[in-house]
């Protein structure tokens, strides 16, 4: 038998693997249809109809989970907090999806993207709170350094769904930033104790940046900036999962 608190760890990693095929999903959608030329109309519809399972999948997995945190929120508060947050983020895109439709604007496509790579950072920070429930004190450098993430992520945002945006500063300001979010990553990994994990660090530190003057350099690969975005969702991943859980 599968006692409770694996059973919900498990249950939290499938929502976290679900939300981050949508997330590659949404991005593969939005890049097929900016492409040149465009994905056939048979591709979107097939990319639209696995977005719109798994993002049903996903919506089941948040009602399980704020269920059981429903129950435990007197011994679980922590965990409470973030499947509340959670099915909070879940409701705002699922109402976003429905009124923006299949073409949304690009106000609500940035709103889509953020919204996605949040409720993966939550449900990454969830199973970091799963696997270690015990408190500790308030780390600000990385407070900080969940800032300049944050930041980053508004500003590819800002680069992915508006084009004119590549002549402002947003774009020197991202990739600038990128390169410290990267030292910061390095900096990070080098003190993790697990070899395998380390190596998983700084080859994560390595690839964000790079994935990023690669999609720059290739400007009109639509295989470029769909790995950038990939592992730029990877880094918000692991970076809540890491560092954004109590100790």
């Amino acid at each position: 038998m599968i006692n409770r608190e694996r059973r919900v760890r498990i249950v939290a990693a499938t929502g976290l693997a679900l939300v981050f095929a949508v997330v590659l999903l949404s991005a593969a959608i939005r890049l097929g249809q900016a492409a040149a030329p465009p994905l056939s109309d048979g591709m979107l519809l097939m990319l639209r109809a696995l977005h719109r399972a798994t993002a049903s999948l996903e919506v089941l997995v948040a009602a399980w989970l704020a269920w059981f945190a429903w129950r435990a929120r007197a011994e679980r508060p922590a965990l409470a907090r973030s499947v509340a947050l959670a099915a909070a983020i879940t409701v705002a895109l699922s109402l976003l999806g429905i009124v923006a439709g299949r073409t949304p604007p690009p106000a609500a496509a940035a709103g889509n993207l953020l919204g996605g790579l949040g409720l993966a950072a939550v449900f990454a920070w969830m199973l970091g709170v799963l696997r270690q429930p015990a408190g500790r004190a308030a780390d600000y450098v990385v407070a900080g350094g969940a800032v300049l993430l944050a930041v980053q992520c508004l500003l590819g945002a800002r680069l992915a769904v508006f084009p004119a945006a590549a002549a402002s500063p947003a774009l020197p300001a991202h990739g600038i930033l990128g390169i410290l979010l990267a030292c910061g990553a390095a900096w990070f990994a080098r003190g993790i104790s697990s070899a395998r994990q380390r190596v998983a660090g700084f080859a994560l530190a390595l690839l964000v940046p790079l994935a990023g003057f690669t999609a720059l350099h290739f400007e009109h690969s639509a295989a470029a900036a769909f790995a950038h975005a990939g592992v730029a969702a990877l880094l918000v991943v692991a970076a809540a999962y890491t560092r954004l859980r109590p100790a």
